[in-house]
């Protein structure tokens, strides 16, 4: 996982942020909670999308195959997913884009 961008300690003055493990001498030699921001929370992929919604339906299509031998378009759950932006990019069309998502689990 990445480095956390702040932590976080609970003193008898209250509750104190900080920028390191360590900064604050009141913390009782506790590191402190570490605290990281939503985009390191969760996983992001590179997808390709249609640019536009489907039909009134206003969903998107996404490049699926679970290898780039046997290409379809289909809903999300079937999505094909890149690491980089370079690599999605790679497979985008003039009706398509790359699109950076959020992932659940691999």
């Amino acid at each position: 996982m990445t480095e956390p961008v702040a932590y976080m300690w609970k003193t008898e003055r209250g509750t104190i942020i900080g920028f390191t493990p360590n900064d604050n001498s009141h913390s009782g030699g506790r590191l402190g909670i570490p605290l990281y921001t939503a985009d390191q929370l969760h996983s992001m992929k590179w997808f390709v999308r249609s640019k536009e919604p489907e039909d009134e339906d206003e969903y998107y299509l996404f490049l699926s195959g679970s290898d780039l031998d046997d290409l379809e378009y289909f809903g999300f759950d079937y999505a094909r997913a890149f690491d980089t932006k370079e690599e999605a990019e790679l497979w985008t069309n003039p009706l398509t884009e790359a699109v950076q998502l959020p992932v659940e689990g691999e």
